[in-house]
This record gives structure tokens, sequence and C-alpha cells, in this order.
């Protein structure tokens, strides 16, 4: 049982016990002031991880922003977006043939980490590893600059709209489907054929950016995306074979 002291001139004398329902409020209080720095702890600590996660289109300024030398590395640009971040890499590295530039060879520096990083995304892998060769392969600024402010305005408006939904299609297994899918939309981008780089590579930047997400149902839109730009491709090939090989 609490007791209650008063103060006179000085000296405390013993005034009796607290009333049992001061006690306890008083218990409660001190309980209470106990407990109310874990809650405030918890809520920022939450505070912070959701402060932490950024926008595909926030790297993407900030990669800008850091590197204003007239080339910029594959390695720098792999850094930047993370060794885990598989879908962020391919909708990065899918813009320059999203957006027409032409640049001589921009096609190989994306169709080449794209092959690699969608391999291994196939294979279940958890880190990104790109050949040092590919890592010291430099892309123009200028050109990357131009395609990167070109998807800005759709891909802020993308952000706004899609939602983690349609979970079964960005499972473990429907992303190793995905991998060997996007892997062959890749060969496609790689091909030296006029006008066939831009369906597969904007099939891919949608799948990417449905993976980053989680929004199974942009992943779909992608994936019959990816087969309508297969299918066109395709019956080009046979109209060609069968006009020289008549």
């Amino acid at each position: 049982m609490a007791a209650r002291f008063a103060v006179s001139g000085g000296s405390v004398s013993d005034v009796g016990p607290l009333p049992a329902s001061e006690a306890g409020k008083k218990g409660s209080s001190s309980r209470a002031k106990a407990r109310a720095p874990r809650s405030g702890t918890i809520a920022r600590s939450r505070k912070k991880t959701e402060t932490t996660v950024r926008r595909t289109s926030e790297i993407l300024r900030q990669i800008l922003a850091d590197n204003p030398q007239e080339t910029i590395l594959v390695d720098q640009i792999v850094k930047a977006l993370g060794a885990t971040s598989f879908g962020t890499s391919l909708m990065v590295f899918s813009i320059p043939e999203v957006i027409p530039i032409p640049v001589p060879g921009l096609s190989v520096v994306v169709a080449i980490p794209t092959g690699l990083i969608s391999a291994q995304m196939m294979l279940g892998s958890g880190e990104i590893r790109l050949p040092k060769a590919m890592l010291e392969r430099g892309i123009p600024r200028k050109a990357f600059a131009t395609a990167v402010k070109a998807i800005l305005p759709f891909l802020e408006k993308a952000e706004k709209g899609v939602r983690p939904r349609w979970h079964w299609a960005s499972t473990k297994t429907a992303k190793r489907f995905l991998g060997l899918f996007i892997f062959l939309l890749a060969g496609i981008i790689a091909l030296p054929i006029p006008m066939t780089n831009m369906p597969p590579a904007i099939a891919i930047f949608i799948i990417a950016l449905g993976l980053v997400e989680k929004d199974g149902v942009l992943i779909t839109l992608g994936i019959l995306l990816g087969l309508a730009s297969i299918a066109l491709i395709g019956g080009a090939f046979l109209g060609l074979f069968s006009i020289f090989g008549a």
C-alpha cells in the first residue's frame, strides 16, 4: 500500500496511506509513461522505413544528378540501382530503346545487360552480376538523359496509378518464367533489324515496372505486348523469306 507524506518546516511526516484508487491511478500513469517512448520509437522506425523506399523515377533523376560527365558507365548505373534490384535494372536498361535514340551500338549496351540480368532472374539468382567488360561499357550521357527525361512524365504518372495486385504474377516461380521471356525479348532487341527494337523494349519496360510495383495486371499487359512483338517480327521474317524464296 502506498503512503502519503507531508512536508512541514523542513521535516517530513507520515500522513497515512494513499487511497487505493489514487495509488492505482499513479501506478497506471507511471506504466503509461514507461510505454510511451516505446510506441514513439516504433512509429519513428516505421516512418523511417517508409521514407527509405524510393521510386524508379527518383533513382533516374539521381543518376543524372550524380553523373554530369559525358559518359555514364554501366557500372555506375548498376551501383545506383542496387545489386538486387532486378525489376528496376531491367526497366532502366530498356529505356534507351523505348525512346528511339540514333546512337550507334546502343542496342548492344541495352540488350547484353538485359539478357544477362533476365538470365540470372530465370535461374533464381538473388544478386545481379555483370562481367567487368560489360560494367566498363559507357552510355553517352546526353542520349541517356534525353531518353530518361522523355520517359519520366509517363513513369511518374504510372507510379501513381499502379498498385500491388494479382500477386501470383510476381512470385518466385513466375519471376523465373518472366526471366526466360525477357531473355527472348532481349535477343530480339539485339537483332540488327531496323524498327524492331522498340516493341520488345516497351514490353520489357512494362513487365519490369510491374515487377517493381508488384502489379500483376501490368506484368500481364507487358507479356501480351511482348507476344505481339514476337508475332509481328516473326511474321516479318516469314514475309521476307517468302519474297526472296520466290
